[in-house]
């Protein structure tokens, strides 16, 4: 072998090096103007049902209200000159539920379902994929679009509740932009925010509405000496408190439970403000109310006068095995009152 034959030979091995990385110069991605994506923030308010029979599992409340924001969101695609057609794609970062053959459902609270149509090349409902736009050059970063800007939401009743249940600021939806056909941007160019509440007749007040405060006393630190243990020698503080219920059935089963932030170092408890001492909430036998769990609940009857009265018990714990730092502690938490 002479030395133009070698020369050749390394010719030949570098043209397609050459070739292979000229082809993926582009990605055709495409992201909002500014690297992040637009948020488009919808807060629809109240939401009533009047009636009380339609406050059932399965009942679907279409187009229960929608939104037109107005405004362009300003795109940046990397893509070479020329134009080309727009491909979006949309999904939910929600909790798929059922897809009943039109739309897929999507878990937003512990009673509702909501399927989420939005106006991108016309009204579809979320997820789709590669759904064909106009052409255009993105290339620049000076162009825009309303995609997503208008849309509206079905929503539907999982487990019928009391009173109200709501929302706020929750993702509904990304909106996703490609300039070729197949291709899927990592990053979405909109974001849709949901607030809003529904209002259901059924309703039930506790302690007449007013704040219940329990003074859990004076303790020592080195009390708390096990994680998820009242000090010893402590006796649980007792709380009863009246429940009034109206556009609920007299003698109805109903069911109440916790909801607050729960400590991470022992789930039974509420975390207090101090990070090694938590609070736990027991039945009237002791059995701990698990906080944020549905499945933790404790069971009451209203009477003839659609009455009743609820027994609690509430003793400090800690919750890491550490020496808690002196001073106050104070935790919050909420009492939900649900159908059984």
């Amino acid at each position: 072998m002479n030395y133009r034959q070698i020369k050749k030979l390394l010719l030949l091995g570098l043209l397609p090096l050459l070739f292979t990385g000229y082809a993926g110069a582009y990605t055709y991605t495409c992201t909002g103007k500014n690297g992040s994506p637009k948020s488009i923030n919808v807060n629809f308010g109240d939401v009533t049902i009047n009636d009380p029979e339609k406050n059932v599992a399965g009942q679907m409340l279409d187009n229960a209200d929608s939104w037109n924001v107005g405004g362009r969101i300003p795109v940046k695609c990397d893509e070479p000159s020329g134009p080309r057609y727009r491909r979006f794609t949309a999904s939910s970062p929600l909790p798929a539920s059922e897809n009943d053959g039109t739309r897929q459902w999507y878990r937003i609270t512990d009673y509702l379902d909501t399927a989420i149509n939005i106006a991108v090349q016309g009204n579809r409902y979320v997820p789709f994929k590669n759904v064909r736009g106009g052409g255009a050059n993105d290339a620049a970063g000076n162009t825009s679009m309303p995609a997503g800007a208008t849309g509206y939401l079905d929503l539907k009743i999982m487990k019928p509740f009391i009173g109200t249940t709501s929302f706020s600021n929750v993702i509904v939806a990304e909106i996703f932009l490609s300039k070729q056909s197949g291709t899927y941007s990592p990053e979405p160019i909109a974001r849709i925010t949901l607030s809003g509440k529904v209002v259901v007749p059924q309703n039930c007040t506790i302690n007449a509405g007013t704040v219940m405060s329990v003074n859990l006393g004076t303790l020592y630190s080195s009390d708390f000496k096990t994680a998820g243990e009242m000090p010893a020698g402590y006796t649980p503080r007792t709380l009863t408190f009246p429940v009034k219920c109206s556009g609920v059935e007299a003698y109805a089963n109903l069911t109440l439970r916790l909801q607050g932030t729960t400590s991470a170092g022992v789930i039974n408890a509420l975390q207090s403000d101090n990070q090694d001492i938590g609070v736990v909430i027991t039945d009237e036998t002791g059995n701990p109310v698990i906080p944020n769990d549905q499945s933790s609940a404790i069971s009451f009857d209203l009477d003839e006068n659609f009455e009743s009265n609820v027994t609690l018990h509430a003793y400090p714990v800690g919750t890491s095995g550490n020496i808690p730092a002196e001073g106050p502690f104070t935790t919050l938490a909420y009492l939900r009152i649900d159908f059984a």
